[in-house]
C-alpha cells in the first residue's frame, strides 16, 4: 500500500501554513494528492441548547456572531491554502485519476469539524495536522483527538519547523498494543522508504523488553532492517523518555500508537498520547 490520499483539516489559523507544509512534503514522496477541508460551523451549532431561556433576538445576534466569525476564518484558510499550492508549485485538480507529481483541491463542508473530519477521513489514505496544545487551541484539539479515535486512518502531526525530510529516520515506539500495530501497518509506506529504522521498546510493568525483537521479525519480512532499542524510564515519563530518545537518534519521524480510555461514555487520551499531542518537536504518525 502506498499513499495517495491526505487529508488537511484547516481551521483558518497560524497552524494552518504548517499542516499543509508537512502534508505537500509527503505527497512529493509519494506522488499524493492533498485535500485541504475547511469545515465551516453552522451558526445553529452555535446556540446552545437550542436557545432555551434566550430571546430571539439573543439567538439572532448569535447566530450572526458565528457566522461572521466562521467566514473570516474560512477566508484565512483558504488564502493559507492558495499560498502554499503557489509556493510548491502543485496542479490544482477536483478529482482522480492524478497524473505523477502533487496535485491538490479545496473543499468546504458545514457541520461540527470534530465530526466531519472524522467522517471524511476515513476516505483518505492519511490525515495531516500541526501539533497542537491544549491550552492555546482547545478546538483545533479537540478536532485531532475525535480524528485520531473515529477515522480510522493514520494521523501525521507535524512540529512548527518541518525537518528536511519526513521518514528518512524513523523511530518506532513498539509496545506491542493494537494501536502499535495499527500505526505499522499506516506507517509501512514510510518503513520501506526509509534509511534507518529504529524500534524503541519502553521496559515498564505492562510492556517487557521481548516486544520488541518481536516486532523485528515482523519488520525483517517485510525488507525492512531496524535497531532495537530497550528503554527503562524508571519514574520518568514514558513520552518523554520516547521523544528525548528520538531526539538523539536524529529522527525525521515517530510512529507510535494513540491510546484512548473508555470513560463516562467519552474517549479520553491516555497519558503517553497527550503528551505527545502537545509536546513533540517531531512529525508524528499516530494510529489508533
Amino acid at each position: 500500500m502506498s499513499i495517495k490520499s491526505i487529508l488537511v483539516p484547516l481551521a483558518g489559523a497560524d497552524t494552518d501554513p504548517v499542516a499543509l507544509s508537512g502534508a505537500f512534503a509527503v505527497a512529493r514522496q509519494f506522488d499524493a494528492h492533498v485535500d485541504a477541508l475547511f469545515v465551516k460551523l453552522d451558526p445553529r451549532d452555535a446556540v446552545p441548547m437550542l436557545g432555551e431561556g434566550m430571546s430571539g433576538a439573543m439567538v439572532d445576534e448569535i447566530m450572526r456572531a458565528a457566522e461572521g466569525e466562521a467566514t473570516s476564518h474560512l477566508v484565512i484558510a483558504r488564502r493559507h491554502f492558495e499560498a502554499a499550492v503557489q509556493a510548491g508549485q502543485v496542479n490544482l485538480l477536483e478529482g482522480p485519476p492524478s497524473p505523477e507529481g502533487v496535485s491538490a483541491r479545496w473543499r468546504e463542508l458545514v457541520g461540527r469539524s470534530e465530526e466531519v473530519v472524522p467522517q471524511e477521513g476515513r476516505l483518505s489514505d492519511l490525515l495531516v495536522f500541526a501539533h497542537t496544545a491544549l491550552d492555546t487551541e482547545a478546538q483545533t484539539y479537540a478536532t485531532v483527538e475525535t480524528a485520531l479515535l473515529g477515522a480510522a486512518r493514520p494521523l501525521l502531526l507535524t512540529p512548527l519547523r518541518n525537518p528536511a525530510s519526513i521518514g528518512r529516520r524513523v523511530v518506532l515506539a513498539w509496545n506491542g498494543n493494537t494501536e502499535a500495530a495499527r500505526a505499522v501497518a499506516g506507517a509501512m509506506p514510510f518503513l520501506r522508504q526509509a534509511d534507518s529504522v529504529h524500534v524503541l521498546t519502553a521496559e515498564t510493568s505492562v510492556t517487557q523488553a521481548a516486544t520488541g525483537r518481536r516486532i523485528a521479525e515482523y519488520l525483517a519480512w517485510h525488507d525492512v532492517n531496524c535497531q532495537l532499542t530497550i528503554l527503562r524510564p524508571g519514574s520518568e515519563a514514558v513520552g518523554r523518555v520516547l521523544m528525548e530518545k528520538a531526539g538523539e537518534l536524529g529522527a525525521d519521524l515517530v510512529v507510535m500508537g494513540g491510546y484512548g480510555h473508555s470513560r463516562m461514555r467519552e474517549m479520553i487520551l491516555g497519558g503517553v498520547t497527550r503528551y505527545v499531542l502537545s509536546h513533540a518537536g517531531l512529525p508524528v504518525l499516530m494510529a489508533h
